[in-house]
């Protein structure tokens, strides 16, 4: 192994510039799917399904349906009751309008 000279331990090693990258652009605003509720009211996943005008209410009965399904944890139930009751509620609230 060579020793190195005085002149060569003074001069540190070039070392490659490193390359730079462009800054990214930062995301000021975002666009949320779900309205934002006040903490004075709630507002149900069925209640916000019906207060925006559906072109499809089968879809919307759907949603209010599953809405009572995940209410009860995913558990087992009867399909056909949640879909009656969604129905009716689904009524009720047109009718309110």
């Amino acid at each position: 192994m060579t020793k190195k000279t005085a002149a060569e331990k003074a001069v540190p090693a070039v070392t490659k510039p490193r390359a730079v990258r462009p800054s990214a652009t930062r995301v000021t605003s975002a666009r949320h799917s779900k309205p934002a509720v006040s903490s004075d009211s709630v507002v149900t996943e069925s209640q916000a399904v019906i207060d925006t005008p559906q072109e499809n209410p089968q879809q919307a009965i759907a949603n209010i349906a599953y809405g009572y399904w995940e209410a009860r944890g995913y558990q087992d139930g009867n399909s056909a009751d949640d879909w009656f009751r969604a129905e009716s509620e689904y009524h009720q609230r047109l009718a309110a309008l």
